[in-house]
């Protein structure tokens, strides 16, 4: 009985030492599941706060956003394109003629966040008395837990998520040949665009030179056009002067036929013009100093015309004009030189139109042929 109890209580040590070892050992893969388990919900709502919440929608508005792009201009760079309207030009909008792009439309989405953590916790079906559910075959129920159902909607989302990249990178390469496309194609049009500077910029040099020379012929013109206004207006001062001179020419003409006249008259020994109607010779009070000048003379027939000063010419006919033209002598001299006289003048016939007279110069005291522009005086 002894040996019995003995060995009863040597099982019973062995058995405490294992169950000690097992409830070691069972402690410690509890607390590394517990571990395990904190950390699967940490890490498990990290990666849910990467996803998006809801992927971008493709909406009406989002179609017609894209429709209303600026489209490409495909047509070519001639003449013939280059009088068209924008809408007649063969264009291509990238964005709605392939597919569809729909790569991103909102720069800050809203990302996904579980809806209660602790659902996470909970990984078997609870009953109303808050025990595991069992299926047939009386194991606990975990598919519909609410681990269960937070985990597929993560899932779901990231698979959302994967599909909308997948779309994304697809499209993504769409537009980066379309880039590569176009970026050849932008710098032929550069390179053409640089030649047609050139051509533009050297017509612009040459219009800037031919501007210049035709502002230098219109100042030559201009130059030409005062010329000829100058020359017309000389040439009506000229014809003035020659109007004037032919008129005056006109008037020494009709003097000279008048002291023809008076010469005639003194040959036939008739009343001459220094002699009233009865025959009485007229006399006048004239005063000392110039008279007048030499208007016209002849020294080859010996006579003059004097222009006289209105004072003298009062003084001779009087004021009235009536009186009849004395007999009075002359001095003439050069201009200014009274102490040289040259030769005398006979006042013979008044042209009174004119303020002149005709005068003879008599031969016998002439000292010097008389000149135009002589003055004649009158000494008491």
């Amino acid at each position: 009985m002894n040996i019995l109890l003995r060995i009863l209580v040597i099982l019973t040590l062995v058995l405490n030492g294992v169950a000690f070892w097992f409830t070691y050992a069972l402690y410690g893969k509890r607390e590394l599941l517990k571990d395990r388990n904190d950390r699967f919900r940490e890490f498990t709502v990290e990666i849910a706060k990467t996803l998006e919440a809801d992927q971008p929608a493709t909406t009406e508005e989002d179609e017609a956003t894209l429709a209303a792009k600026t489209t490409r201009d495909d047509d070519e760079i001639s003449l013939d394109t280059a009088d068209m309207a924008p809408e007649e030009l063969r264009r291509v909008n990238f964005w709605t003629d392939g597919e569809g792009y729909h790569i991103e439309y909102e720069a800050t989405p809203e990302f996904y966040a579980v809806p209660n953590v602790a659902d996470l916790d909970e990984i078997y079906i609870l009953d109303a008395e808050k025990k595991a559910k069992l299926d047939a075959r009386g194991l606990p129920v975990t598919a519909g837990s609410p681990m269960d159902l937070a985990l597929k909607e993560i899932v779901a989302k990231s698979e959302a998520q994967r599909d909308h990249y997948a779309l994304v990178r697809g499209q993504l390469t769409a537009l980066r040949e379309e880039y590569e496309a176009t970026i050849p194609v932008l710098n032929a049009a550069k390179a053409e665009a640089r030649q047609h500077l050139k051509t533009i910029q050297a017509r612009d040099n040459t219009i800037s030179g031919l501007e210049a020379d035709k502002a230098n012929l219109e100042g030559q013109v201009a130059d030409r056009d005062q010329q000829i206004a100058t020359l017309e207006e000389e040439k009506q001062t000229l014809q003035n002067d020659l109007d004037a001179i032919t008129e005056e020419r006109d008037t020494l003409a009709d003097a000279v036929e008048n002291l023809k006249k008076t010469l005639e008259m003194f040959a036939q020994g008739g009343q001459g013009a220094n002699t009233s109607a009865n025959g009485i010779a007229a006399i006048a009070n004239v005063s000392a100093g110039i008279k007048g000048t030499i208007a016209r003379v002849d020294n080859e027939y010996n006579f003059a015309i004097v222009k006289l000063t209105p004072e003298s010419l009062t003084e001779l006919i009087g004021e009235a004009g009536d009186r009849p033209l004395p007999e009075v002598e002359f001095y003439v001299c050069r201009p200014g030189k009274q102490s040289d006289v040259i030769a005398k003048v006979k006042l013979r016939t008044l042209v009174k139109d004119q303020s002149a007279i005709v005068c003879d110069i008599p031969a016998d005291w002439k000292q010097a042929d008389v000149q135009l522009g002589d003055e004649v005086f009158y000494l008491d």
